[in-house]
């Protein structure tokens, strides 16, 4: 194991939810030109050369949101330092999710798009999606992230701040596509299969799944929730970070669990990572090390999606968004053809229902969707 500085042969730190809205210089982020700040934030980073439409499209976002938003809104927005690096980092998610959507035919309300962010953070992306994309064409926006509050709860200070999205006091800003927050930690087996219950089963589709800050193992997460809901027709897949070296003792077998149909099997040491940042410093291997165990994890990823006879397709590509970095590599999963989610084919639950009785599952709290497994007489 290495001490090696961060401009050295570090990789980039981890998420952290104190990176959106939680935190920074309120004084350096009041931003009066958002025009010329946000060009200036960009300038050098591969967005600016290769999306340079993007760059004009944000640059009118944000003159939007410095217009609209009350100044205590507006430095949550600005606040953190993230924005210009995410907006940089997202650009291949931004453009991708654009095309898809054009070529989406929405001939009913009822079958308008519907995008999910899983670990949203702040919003960023979704923000700028809802300003970007046809209103005709998408219905809504979902936000997912653990760090949001539970909805209709006054969040606490460690929860991300949602006023820019529900907006506060008598003021709320008017999204062009509405987005929403659901409060989920893709960790826990049961939250996830109620995104099943009470968001993919809800619409007939199309959904559009995207995961750009998915750190170890939530990248399966992603995985597999376009493997089981049926009416997610795209997915776009930027893995963050490799899974911790625990799992390769955790995993008595030597490989994650099986994930897809085909029950692909992902080696643990081939693409788990020892080393940890402490003190502003990484210790562990050089980035050399790692570059090929990230490799490797994101060519398992994409074939741990199902093939479904043909009709997904899927592809591993490279698109430069960090200069200093090897975090690149995207994954795209494509359904061809999609059909209503059926909750029980997702998640192996016998038909769940509002009250949760008819279900063989119950609510010990007497409320909301069965939460609990029981077997009632015939």
């Amino acid at each position: 194991m290495r001490d090696v500085a961060e401009a050295d042969d570090a990789p980039p730190r981890p998420w952290r939810p104190d990176d959106d809205g939680a935190g920074g210089d309120d004084a350096r982020a009041d931003v009066d030109d958002p025009d010329e700040w946000l060009r200036g934030q960009l300038a050098g980073m591969p967005i600016e050369k290769d999306y340079p439409e993007l760059v004009d499209a944000a640059v009118r976002c944000m003159g939007e949101w410095k217009k609209r938003m009350p100044k205590s809104v507006w430095l949550r927005v600005t606040k953190s330092g993230r924005l210009a690096k995410e907006l940089n980092e997202s650009a291949p998610v931004l453009a991708k999710t654009m095309e898809y959507v054009r070529d989406i035919d929405v001939r009913t309300p009822s079958e308008r798009v519907v995008v999910v962010d899983l670990c949203s953070g702040f919003g960023y992306l979704a923000m700028f999606l809802s300003e970007i994309l046809p209103k005709e064409k998408v219905a809504e926006i979902v936000l997912v992230d653990k760090m949001w509050s539970m909805m209709n709860r006054t969040p606490k200070p460690h929860h991300i701040s949602w006023s820019h999205i529900y907006g506060e006091g008598d003021w709320k800003y008017d999204w062009p596509i509405e987005l929403s927050t659901r409060k989920v930690d893709l960790k826990d087996y049961a939250q996830v299969n109620q995104m099943s219950v009470h968001l993919f089963s809800r619409w007939n589709g199309p959904f559009i799944v995207l995961g750009i800050h998915l750190c170890g193992t939530l990248s399966i997460k992603a995985v597999e929730m376009f493997n089981k809901n049926s009416n997610v027709k795209h997915l776009i897949l930027k893995p963050c970070c490799l899974p911790d070296w625990s799992w390769t003792y955790r995993a008595e077998s030597g490989y994650f669990p099986p994930v897809g149909a085909h029950k692909h099997l992902i080696p643990t040491k081939a693409v788990c990572s020892k080393g940890k940042w402490k003190k502003n410093k990484w210790i562990g291997p050089p980035r050399s090390h790692l570059k090929i165990k990230f490799e490797s994890w994101n060519d398992h990823l994409c074939r741990s999606i199902n093939d479904e006879d043909g009709n997904i397709s899927t592809s591993l590509q490279e698109i430069q968004v960090q200069a200093s970095h090897f975090q690149n590599l995207f994954i795209f999963g494509d359904r061809q053809r999609i059909r209503k989610c059926h909750v029980r084919e997702a998640t192996g639950v016998e038909f769940p229902t509002p009250s949760g009785v008819d279900a063989k599952r119950w609510s010990p709290t007497g409320t909301g969707y069965g939460t609990h497994t029981r077997t009632l007489a015939n």
